[in-house]
């Protein structure tokens, strides 16, 4: 993910000041800051438990006891855990966990110290875009009470823990990130991102979340020749991702596509590249083992394509469709005061979504 900033002004533009949501009139857009802060199944890596359990205990212990119950779920209430969606929400209405908009300032900041510890760092740059853009959002809306970026909810699923299992849910429009931790193991699907503006200014920097995924699977395509592209044409239209929220474990019965093995070294570095936009956004460690796992596995993962191949048109579909790997990548028509064209995705592992199957 890139922001299509220099470092140094990224920097500044994004830890300018925390999130305050959206105010009378049309205020200046920012981006929310936050308090410094052997693979089996699943990765297992060492410190990534422990640096969430810490910045979780921060938030948890700044909460009052009624936000607390609110945020902390049973572990096994999986109901709750699989109800979740990228669409936006009235003001009036709840998802799961506590919102931005009901926590003070240092409230807020300790909750962006979860998010910043759960993904990497440029994972954590493109969830703090995503939720800035619900601002512009509101703005384009005059006010459109259902867009804004304190309407994002963090939640947690099992008390956090070194030693038991949890899972961390961070939701909102075009956001959805949940991540599992069971000691060292660590699976970090199902993960939805889109964004709506695709581009838009953050405290006079203009900024865009989603630009290397889209880079990404449109440098694919476009690498494949003319007989690998028909290969990989999928049957039918897509207007919307297969594999979203309501529809975990709702993938094709069949694969299609043109097999990654079969291309080029160089075509499968872009595949890898591709891929990395994504399953990147986690701690670099679980990102390492994840991608590891992925390779070993292009001689049975598929690219797709449906719609178009062009980047700049509403309809254009792209999927990764492996053993256990499953991205999808859309191209949404306009949708009220957004963009002509945005953009929405899913990352899954078709074996580990919400950590489950890992041996006990």
């Amino acid at each position: 993910m890139r922001l299509a900033l220099t470092a140094g002004v990224l920097t500044t533009a994004l830890l300018a000041v925390a999130c305050t949501g959206p105010q009378e009139g049309t205020p200046e857009n920012e981006l929310p800051s936050s308090l410094p802060n052997r693979v089996s199944g699943a990765p297992t890596v060492r410190g990534a438990t422990e640096a969430v359990v810490a910045a979780a205990n921060v938030f948890l212990e700044s909460l009052s006891q009624e936000q607390r119950d609110r945020a902390v779920y049973d572990r096994d209430d999986t109901d709750a855990l699989m109800d979740w969606t990228n669409l936006p929400m009235g003001r009036e209405e709840d998802r799961n966990g506590v919102g931005l908009r009901d926590l003070s300032e240092a409230q807020r900041a300790a909750a962006m110290g979860v998010a910043e510890a759960v993904l990497s760092d440029s994972g954590f740059d493109e969830m703090r875009a995503v939720v800035a853009a619900g601002n512009e959002l509101n703005r384009r809306g005059g006010g459109n009470t259902s867009f804004g970026s304190d309407l994002f909810f963090f939640a947690f699923f099992g008390e956090p823990s070194t030693t038991e299992r949890f899972t961390v849910q961070i939701g909102g429009h075009h956001l959805a990130v949940h991540t599992t931790y069971d000691g060292d193991r660590v699976m970090p699907t199902p993960a939805f991102t889109g964004v709506d503006p695709r581009t838009f200014e953050v405290t006079g920097t203009r900024v865009a979340p989603l630009r290397d995924e889209a880079d990404g699977v449109f440098g694919v395509l476009e690498a494949l020749n003319a007989t690998q592209r028909e290969r990989a044409r999928l049957d039918g239209e897509y207007a919307e991702i297969l594999v979203g929220p309501g529809e975990d474990g709702a993938f094709p019965s069949s694969t299609q596509g043109v097999r990654v093995s079969d291309l080029s070294a160089d075509q499968q570095k872009l595949v890898t590249a591709a891929l990395r936009a994504w399953v990147g956004d986690s701690d670099e460690r679980v990102a390492d083992a994840l991608m590891a796992q992925y390779q070993a596995e292009y001689d049975q993962t598929y690219i797709g394509w449906a719609g178009s191949t062009d980047r700049d048109e509403p309809g254009a579909y792209v999927r990764f469709d492996g053993p256990r790997l499953w991205i999808e990548f859309s191209n949404q028509g306009q949708t009220g005061n957004g963009d002509e064209l945005h953009y929405h995705s899913v990352y899954r592992d078709k074996q580990r979504d919400y950590g489950r199957a890992w041996p006990r």
